[in-house]
């Protein structure tokens, strides 16, 4: 008689191969990712980092944002505010309108552009 098998948990532990194709990134970049606090907590198991699908997931989530108010590039926030790419990176630069960095791009929300319009409407 086979012992029945242990059912997998939805929340499993995953090593870094399956969370970089989960992410769809590279394991070297995943690694810098942890590294660089960006995502976490993950637990080093023997010579193996492992993180939970439910972390993974939350990363995910908070990367591609609110569909309601999605991030905008330089060049978005310039066409939706009526001034250059140039002078929007400068705002953005200056503190005036808060960004973000998602890997090499700085992006906006749109939310924020709507802050900084309502507060220098007057």
């Amino acid at each position: 008689m086979h012992p029945e098998p242990m059912p997998v948990p939805a929340d499993r532990l995953l090593d870094a191969k399956e969370a970089a194709e989960r992410l769809g990134i590279s394991r070297w970049w995943f690694g810098e990712l942890v590294r660089r606090g960006s995502i976490g907590p993950c637990v080093k198991i023997g010579n193996r980092l492992r993180i939970r699908v439910s972390v993974l997931d939350a990363y995910r989530a908070d990367r591609q944002g609110n569909p309601d108010d999605p991030y905008l590039t330089y060049d978005d926030v310039a066409s939706y505010l009526g001034i250059s790419a140039w002078t929007a990176g400068e705002l953005v630069r200056h503190g005036e309108i808060p960004g973000r960095r998602i890997g090499r791009r700085v992006m906006v929300l749109l939310s924020d552009v709507d802050a900084f319009i309502a507060r220098h409407a007057a």
